[in-house]
This record gives structure tokens, sequence and C-alpha cells, in this order.
């Protein structure tokens, strides 16, 4: 079963100066010297997909939309509480993060729309998935490690495409396609069945995201 659609759009300031469009380390700069940031956005390019932003406890805000506050530290000052990642949409994501969440009382997750400006000009869409926890204290760290390890194990598991080698080395250019060639009637139609569906449904018809 897909993940369910929220009626949110998450918006990003990314000013013209940082490298969003052509990227030429779209790994080793979101990650710093952190290897585990560098592990998550290593293996995400694996599944297709991209760590876009993180923003938790410990490792303040990153990724490739916040690639400002990585240059300018003292850009944007603040404590973040609680817990947000959100990853560029794809479907081996959405498979991994569905399985990966499934016991997590704590942890949110779903599929929305990220629009990305500068000031006051828009720059694009795109579809993402965000997983949430509104826990002030939630111990990031030690949510990335096992989630690092999952990822580990389901790339393994399947042949990489070494997407990020290629990205560290030649360059990585991002475009925006207009909801990932997804029919957004039929997202909205899709997320409205998901509200209704019940465990007898299921059990007589089976998902109907299947």
């Amino acid at each position: 079963m897909g993940l369910p659609h929220w009626d949110r759009i998450v918006s990003f300031e990314v000013p013209m100066w940082t490298p969003y469009g052509l990227d030429y380390k779209p790994v080793s700069f979101v990650g710093g010297a952190d290897r585990l940031l560098q592990d998550v956005a290593t293996y995400a390019m694996d599944l297709e997909s991209e760590l876009i932003y993180l923003s938790g406890m410990r490792y303040g805000e990153v990724g490739v939309v916040s690639y400002d506050k990585t240059i300018d530290p003292g850009r944007s000052i603040s404590f973040p509480l609680g817990f947000v990642v959100i990853f560029s949409f794809s479907k081996a994501m959405e498979k991994f993060v569905s399985r990966f969440v499934k016991e997590m009382d704590e942890i949110k997750v779903g599929v929305c729309f990220c629009d990305l400006w500068d000031r006051e000009m828009p720059l694009g869409k795109y579809k993402a998935i965000a997983l949430i926890s509104s826990n002030p204290f939630f111990d990031d760290k030690n949510f990335l490690e096992h989630f690092v390890q999952e990822l580990a194990k389901n790339v393994d598991a399947k042949a990489t495409s070494s997407l990020s080698y290629f990205a560290e080395k030649f360059g990585y250019r991002r475009f925006f396609i207009p909801y990932e060639t997804d029919d957004p009637i039929e997202l909205a139609i899709s997320s409205i069945c998901n509200e209704f569906e019940t465990e007898e449904i299921i059990s007589l018809l089976g998902s109907i995201d299947h």
C-alpha cells in the first residue's frame, strides 16, 4: 500500500547564488564531515530519491534546500525542536519508507508537494515524501542510524545505480517536472478513497492502492 497523500505544500527559499540547479557535490556538501548524513544522501540516490531537507535537535537544518545555511551559518540561528526529513519522491523510496515506519508511533509519514522560491519568485514544484515527529526531544541521530542500516540492506539487495558517484564526479542537475508526471486529480481521488477505506473493504477487495 502506498503512503497517504497530504493536502499540504512545504515552501523553501533557495537563493539563486546557492548551487541548487547544478550541484557538483550533492552528497559530500549535504553531509559535510558527518558520515551518517553522507550515507543517507548516498543511499537515497540509489533509490532514485534525494535528501532534500532535514531538521532535528542534533543536526540543525541540512539538505539541498539549506545550502545557504551551510555556507553562511549565521544566516539562520535557531534550535529546531521535533524532527522533519523530506526526500524527493520515488516509488522505491515510498516502498522502503512505508515498511520502515510501519511500527513507529512517533513518526508520521506522507506524500506532499514542495515549492521552491527565490524571494517572491517561484522556482519550481516537486513531489516529496515527508517524515515528521512532533516530539520536541526526538532523537534524530538514533533514528538516522537505524534508517541508514535498513537503507543499506535494501540497496544491497538490488543493483545499485552508482548515481551518487557520478553526481559527485561530474555534477548533478536538478529539473522540475510538474507532479513527477502524476495526475493531480487522480492523486486527490486516491487521497479521498484512502480516507474512506475500512478494514472490511480491505478484507473483501484488497487495498485500493494495489
